[in-house]
């Protein structure tokens, strides 16, 4: 009878064994992720409130794995989002767009992707640090920029 419970939990351990050999080999890639000083920083106003609400890059970070041709990239970008108490200080919530673009080895724009990551303020907060992930293919040799836009740009507004 003990036998019985224990090849159970032997079968479970065994196949979480099996599935850790199947993540990829991540590797540090930071130097992939870059933005330009005029999309570090973007002026912004809260929906709901109408407050100004400020917007700055507060660090980035990536882990990839390659995958043939591409390079997917696990990034998290880091957000410092600020407002003015004297303005209000009730729960605001607040939209930050955001573009990424991938570039080749020849420094060609090939895709880009218009986002927007939704947090919120509560009551009497004027700071807060959300840290978005998002995921990204990137062809081997290209890079990816990053920049903080004041609307949604483009066809991929509806992302």
């Amino acid at each position: 009878m003990r036998t019985n419970q224990i090849l159970p939990s032997l079968a479970v351990l065994a196949s979480l064994a099996g599935c850790a050999a199947f993540e990829p080999d991540y590797y540090n890639c930071n130097a992939l992720v870059t933005s330009y000083a005029q999309g570090a920083r973007a002026s912004l106003t809260s929906e709901a409130t109408l407050q100004n609400v400020e917007v700055r890059f507060n660090g980035v970070s990536a882990r990839c794995y390659d995958e043939g041709t591409d390079i997917i990239a696990e990034v998290g970008i880091g957000l410092k989002v600020s407002r003015e108490l004297s303005e209000g200080q009730d729960v605001a919530p607040v939209s930050v767009p955001m573009l990424a673009a991938i570039i080749d080895e020849d420094e060609a724009v090939i895709s880009r992707e218009s986002f927007v990551y939704t947090m919120q303020f509560t009551n009497n907060l004027d700071v807060i640090y959300p840290l978005v992930r998002r995921e990204f293919n990137v062809p081997q040799g290209g890079r990816l920029i990053l920049s903080l836009t004041p609307t949604l740009i483009g066809d991929e507004a509806g992302s």
